[in-house]
């Protein structure tokens, strides 16, 4: 350790893989804090974490989420940077992001951004440790966002899954505490308690928000000295209080709260048993981790494994096991999940002893050498060839690792490291906590046969009951020989990779590198595309294959089909080829509206033969009946549980729905999928790749011989007849007639308290790079005011986003969307009131900072590839969607420098702007909670947007039964004279008869109350209002469409509109398809 007069630095040598170029330095400043400093001089976007090992497990019982409400807090503002957004702003020019999170032992807070950027940003951060300002008119607004965030999650049952844990802890660890907070546990506790909740909040930073506990990990192409220099002169100020992490001394999961089941209700149709092992600490095992043995075991899904016994007893379709948090202090566990199915449920003593049975035999057989060995051969290349992250994910790595009081300095970024030794007796202590004495047994469904589930966890609602386990799955559960005899250790693996060699030149410099993979042979039946390794040169690979699926009458029918086809043969050759998952070979079978995709990934030595087995097993394969019932329910199971989907997720789907021309929604594929039976899946198998056209990628170590030649293997096992370009299924999209539609819906779940909208405005650029470049630069102007503007200051709900996208046809498209429990109508014109006004914030933009905009826009787009599987992605795109335009992004950067503000302001005028856009193409997609009373048709087609957003306010506001044309009255009756306060007298009238009016009438003249908005933008619209220009095609009407009162039309039938609207033409190619050979002989 070196001495430096502000800082101590690490001198050792931080291990890392050969493959790891970049350059790191370790230190800790005088007051404490830890810093680690990454220079990658290859990175086009640096990045920052400043991570506290302070998290909810010290929230105070009478505030609950306090934490999480600090991170909130924290970010708006400090004594330095004022301006309540300045850190966003600053964040947002230099085409970044930024984010924060809470979890159950730290906080941290991060951001990406453009590297010239760095030294404001790390500038910024560092203030709110030293002389945050937690602004107190933020305090109601960042109260809200905690529980919009809270009521986001209600209905997900991956957070109620977390949550009813535990309800089964000791309910003195802070473990079983309610972590996010809401608006009773935050203001509700302060005013029950008299206490000034941001003055509770100001005495927890001052307790708990010490340098001593905090890490920063920056991450840039800056010197180790520059970022050294900075992280020294800005955090050195941040306080040092000791360290402050609470103790605690117990574990959640002891004796009193072990051997119990806790069975709870599911909003969807989730079917899981979990079998929770209480552990001790398990940090100090970083090195040896026993449970690297053990998980492997565990969650194989080969013959004589866990999850193939229940697989062929129809009980389970999956099985995981993982250590919970390998940061956790003090205590630990180790849950093992099996996914069950029904009859799964109903025979859960199945499940659990056919768990310890599996148990019992690794017990029996002891720790094998041979099985470490394996493992430490994976683990060992992927080591020595690891793949280089981008900032985020190296700041993530070196986070997981840098709170653990036990990691050595020089294994900071430990993920990887070469396995230690076998320790076996290691692997025999920690499987002697694996057993019926020491877990918990959690039961999950949608409802449990004979067990009432009377108990109700207090924040999510979650129905459930507690009892204690059985004996017989406890203290008096004893193996059956038979069972037993079921499981065994797996067969050595036949595809660990065995040759590595990698073909490197000496000179590296010399090297031209390619940008794009070359086209080796076009034929009537294949398309082959190789790209040999010249930048990572490590032996890894990627082949991915496109089956066309040939046009048919029926393409709901096909896609349902091979929808359920391709999740039976995904799993199917999981369970067949598992050995080479161990081997870190990946495989995904998959497909979409037009074809079937198989890609593959891994260590190359194998990778072909692993390619070619996968196929000789689709030719053959034969589908089991308990199998495919199996797969058919989860399939429909699936498509139930989207009914839970979040509001805006559910509008997404719509947005699909409507602008492809295939695109089918869920509950039409849902009834489709209801009635196939195995022998239409069988029918399908067996003649599927009949007659079909293969496009192939190959990338990585490989020759062009390896692609050729696995080409020609894998025609002669499909053996298939060439699929003509005309009979290949297509998919396209909908160029939308110009004007303003409205689609409208109403959510399936009765219990979700959001609405959404989900606004697209299509822009019709076309293939023009330029005009696609000023879209992008316009949306990343945008982001943040949107978020600022409509989710911090107005509070409109957790979800604010903005978007866009460019589809394969290229029309391009920017999504503005809003989740929050205020109605649609309110939300749309809040949107519009934001697009207004943002035409003169493009008007005002400084010069400067377009600069910057255009400069980190350009240096994103240059960037280079971090790894195989990435560069192979990127090629993949054009290649399966037909365009081969692999220099999409460069070829845009070449135009970036010609952008001016004035040519922003043009396109925002012609494509966005509904005052000036003389092709303006819109549609609001409303998501309407049941809880949120929905409009009329005749209501829509009578008032105006702004009188039924008005309504809607004041009905959310508590006023009941108040009718849009009492509202439309008092919007009509005003004068020039009558002010806001007026008119919302005359809205009080509307409910004088109520008892609590008085009450009422105080919240809706709240100066920031939604209703006193509404009722301003209804009297403006009503004085002047705004007729879109929409087509009035005569099929509208036939199409079951009504014009509202603004000009718009309501869509009812998305199909039906589909059926009015052009469609765009096939996708256009920027090159002529020349391919290296013309004759497969002769290049082999």
């Amino acid at each position: 350790m070196t001495s430096h007069q502000s800082y101590n630095e690490f001198t050792g040598n931080i291990e890392l893989s050969p493959n790891d170029k970049r350059k790191y330095r370790l230190l800790r400043l005088v007051n404490n804090m830890v810093v680690v400093c990454v220079q990658d001089v290859d990175a086009k976007q640096a990045a920052a974490v400043l991570s506290v090992n302070i998290g909810s497990y010290a929230n105070p019982p009478e505030f609950l989420g306090l934490a999480h409400f600090l991170e909130h807090m924290l970010l708006r503002g400090s004594v330095k940077y004022p301006q309540e957004n300045d850190f966003d702003e600053y964040i947002s020019r230099s085409s970044g992001t930024k984010n924060a999170s809470t979890a159950f032992h730290t906080t941290c807070y991060h951001f990406k951004i453009d590297n010239g950027a760095l030294e404001g940003a790390m500038d910024r951060l560092s203030r709110f440790f030293i002389d945050p300002l937690m602004d107190p008119d933020c305090v109601d607004r960042e109260i809200n966002a905690v529980h919009s965030e809270y009521v986001s999650k209600l209905q997900n049952d991956g957070r109620r899954e977390f949550i009813i844990l535990k309800s089964a802890a000791n309910p003195k660890q802070p473990f079983s505490q309610f972590p996010t907070g809401n608006i009773d546990t935050l203001k509700g506790s302060a005013k029950r308690l008299g206490l000034d909740l941001r003055e509770e909040l100001l005495k927890f930073h001052e307790k708990y928000y010490s340098a001593d506990v905090m890490r920063l990990i920056v991450v840039g192409n800056h010197s180790l000295d520059q970022m050294t220099e900075w992280a020294v002169s800005m955090f050195t100020s941040v306080v040092s209080k000791g360290d402050t992490r609470p103790v605690v001394p117990f574990h959640p999961f002891g004796q009193n709260e072990l051997g119990k089941v806790l069975r709870y209700e599911s909003i969807g149709e989730c079917n899981s048993i979990t079998l929770v092992f209480a552990l001790p600490e398990v940090r100090h095992l970083y090195k040896s981790n026993p449970f690297t043995y053990i998980c492997s075991l565990l969650t194989r899904a080969d013959k004589g494994s866990v999850l193939f016994y229940l697989k062929q007893k129809g009980i389970a379709t999956a099985i995981g096991a993982v250590i919970n948090d390998w940061s956790a202090s003090h205590f630990n566990l180790l849950v093992v999940k099996v996914h069950a199915t029904p009859l799964g449920i109903k025979r859960y003593n199945d499940v659990v002893h056919a768990v310890f049975a599996y148990l019992q035999m690794l017990v029996h057989e002891g720790p094998q050498q041979w099985y470490y060995d394996e493992i430490k051969t994976v683990s060992d290349a992927n080591y020595r060839f690891s793949k280089q992250q981008n900032a985020l994910d190296l700041r993530q790595l070196i986070l997981n690792n840098i709170h653990n009081d036990y990691v050595w300095p020089e294994h900071i970024v430990y993920k990887g490291l070469p396995m230690v030794d076998f320790m076996p007796h290691l692997v025999t202590q920690y499987m002697s906590y694996l057993v019926p004495s020491n877990y918990l047994l959690v039961i999950q469904a949608k409802s449990h046969k004979d067990v009432e589930c009377t108990n109700e966890e207090k924040y999510y609602g979650i129905k459930y009951n507690i009892s204690d386990l059985p004996p017989c799955l406890t203290t008096d559960l004893v193996v059956d020989q038979q069972l037993a005899s079921h499981f065994h250790m797996p067969m050595p693996n036949v595809y660990l990779p065995e040759n590595l060699d990698v073909d490197k030149p000496d000179n590296l410099s010399a090297i031209a590198t390619a940008d794009e993979p070359t086209l080796l042979k076009l034929s009537d039946s294949i398309e082959i595309w190789f790209k040999r390794d010249d930048q990572f040169f490590v032996p890894r690979g990627s082949i991915k294959l496109r089956l066309s699926l040939s046009k048919t009458p029926d393409t709901l029918r096909l896609f349902a089909m091979t929808l359920l086809y391709a999740r039976y043969v995904d799993d199917y050759l999981s369970q067949k080829l598992f050995s080479a998952t161990k081997a870190n070979l990946s495989l995904d079978v998959v497909q979409d509206h037009t074809s079937v995709f198989v890609c593959v990934s891994g260590f190359s030595d194998k990778l072909p033969a692993f390619l070619l087995d996968i196929v000789r097993h689709l030719k053959a394969i034969k589908l089991d009946e308990q199998l495919f019932d199996i797969h058919k329910k989860k399939l429909q199971d699936g498509y139930t549980n989207m009914v839970y989907q979040r509001a805006l997720s559910q509008a997404a789907g719509h947005m699909r729905y409507a602008n492809g021309d295939l695109a089918l929604h869920y509950s039409t594929v849902a009834r489709v999928v209801d009635v196939l039976t195995i022998d239409d899946i069988q029918v399908l198998a067996d003649s599927i790749f009949d007659k079909t056209f293969v496009k192939m990628s190959m990338v990585g170590n490989f020759t062009e011989n390896d692609a050729l030649a696995t080409a020609q293997s894998l025609e002669t096992i499909l053996d298939y007849e060439p699929l003509p370009r005309e009979l290949r299924l297509t998919y396209l999209y909908y160029r939308f007639s110009p004007g303003y539609y409205v689609f409208q819906s109403p959510l399936p779940d009765i219990d979700c308290k959001d609405n959404a909208i989900m606004l697209q405005i299509q822009c019709n650029v076309g293939y023009d790079k330029y005009q696609n470049c000023l879209r992008q630069i316009v949306m990343g102007i945008l982001k943040q005011p949107f978020f600022y503007q409509l989710r911090t200051k107005e509070q409109l709900g957790y979800i604010v986003y903005a978007g866009g996208h460019r589809d394969e046809q290229a029309k391009g498209s920017i999504t503005l969307q809003i989740q929050s429990d205020s109605n649609p109508f309110y939300l749309a014109m809040r949107i519009d009131c934001f697009l207004r006004n943002f035409r003169q914030v493009l008007v005002d933009y400084d010069d400067s900072k377009l600069a910057t905009k255009i400069k980190t826009l350009a240096e994103a787009w240059s960037e280079k590839h971090k790894s195989i599987q990435e560069e192979a992605n990127a090629f993949w795109s054009p290649i399966s969607n037909g365009d081969y335009d692999f220099n999409f992004n460069r070829g845009c950067v070449g135009l970036l420098e010609k952008v001016t503000k004035a040519d922003l302001i043009e396109f925002w005028d012609r494509h966005i702007n509904p005052e000036t856009a003389p092709q303006y193409t819109r549609v609001d997609y409303q998501m309407w909670s049941s809880k949120t009373p929905q409009p009329t048709a005749a209501e829509m087609s009578t008032y105006l947007p702004g009188v039924i957003a008005l309504a809607g306010c004041i009905r959310q506001a508590g006023f009941d039964g108040i009718s849009v044309a009492a509202v439309a009255n008092v919007v009509s009756g005003a004068t020039a004279n009558d002010t806001t306060d007026m008119l919302l007298c005359r809205i009080k009238e509307l409910g004088q008869d109520r008892s609590d009016i008085d009450v009422l009438f105080a919240k809706i003249s709240d100066a920031k109350s939604n209703v006193r908005v509404a009722l301003e933008m209804a009297i403006a619209e009503a004085k002047l209002p705004f007729e879109h220009l929409t087509e009035n095609h005569a099929c509208f009407a036939t199409a079951g469409m009504q014009r509202l009162s603004n000009g718009s039309w309501l869509l009812t039938d998305i199909a039906a509109f589909k059926s009015t609207q052009p469609l765009s033409g096939e996708t256009i190619p920027v090159r002529r398809l020349i391919p290296k050979y013309t004759n497969k002989i002769s290049c082999l």
